[in-house]
């Protein structure tokens, strides 16, 4: 009988979920037919799902995420709103949701929210830890500093993809990243410790610019020292693996400054 409920009980959980899943993707259709079919109405089904972006529900964000990449199709017109919860999404743990953001992250690079997009991706690389207000006796536990962090490194190591993505697509956008100081960022993000997958975004993103501007390559070789440079060329995607404590704190303090170099360089032709 015992087992017979539990059964019976997630049968039922089972069939709410699915249920649920299937109310989303109708409404989905919904919104798609909205926008699609009365163009009086496409201005408030996009602004309705930015307004939807940052509910709780993974798979509903996931929908939102791929509405949203149709209905900006035909919008033609991105708005300024939004950037930050597209990016905040990008904290997922949820891998789908995460390849939505990304994909939608790449079509706006053609919209006039690629500068503040641009800015916000470089300024994840150095996560700004958020105040969380917590009871004193947890004020030490390892656990709970690793549970708050993890989605912001999540996020660093999504913002790492997202640059590499948008840079190794455009020279433009590569310029234009590089105008925004994401050399400094990626090598912090390169001394991140703490998280194993943003070190190695952050060090294939880097590899991008090394390779493509003989000016970053000069600068990263003496920030990183001889001997990681070489580990770093020989092999950029395991490079975190080869790293001591010492040569991340040189990553996490560096200097470099390529936009200031670049402009020295003009001066000087």
């Amino acid at each position: 009988m015992i087992s017979q409920s539990v059964e019976m009980s997630t049968s039922k959980e089972q069939a709410a979920i699915s249920q649920i899943e299937s109310t989303q993707e109708t409404a989905q259709l919904l919104l798609e037919s909205l926008a699609h079919g009365n163009p009086k109405y496409q201005n408030q089904v996009y602004k309705g799902l930015i307004a939807l972006l940052p509910c709780t529900s993974p798979k509903t964000q996931q929908l939102v995420l791929q509405t949203l990449r149709i209905v900006q199709d035909i919008v033609k017109v991105a708005y300024p709103s939004i950037v930050e919860p597209l990016l905040n999404s990008l904290r997922s743990l949820h891998l789908e949701l995460q390849h939505e953001a990304l994909e939608l992250i790449t079509e706006l690079r053609h919209y006039e929210v690629r500068p503040a997009l641009l800015k916000g991706l470089v300024a994840l690389l150095k996560p700004v830890k958020e105040r969380v207000q917590k009871y004193k006796i947890l004020e030490d536990s390892e656990m709970t500093k690793m549970t708050e962090s993890l989605p912001l490194f999540v996020q660093q190591a999504a913002a790492a993809k997202a640059i590499r993505m948008l840079a190794q697509g455009s020279e433009e956008l590569s310029t234009e990243l590089l105008h925004l100081r994401v050399v400094h960022h990626l090598l912090y993000a390169m001394g991140n410790q703490s998280h194993a997958d943003a070190q190695r975004q952050a060090s294939l993103a880097l590899e991008h610019f090394v390779r493509t501007y003989p000016l970053v390559e000069e600068h990263v070789r003496r920030a990183m020292g001889q001997t990681l440079f070489q580990l770093f060329m020989l092999n950029a995607e395991i490079l975190y693996m080869k790293m001591d404590e010492i040569q991340a704190d040189i990553l996490h303090s560096n200097k470099v400054n390529i936009a200031e170099a670049m402009e020295n360089q003009k001066s000087d032709t």
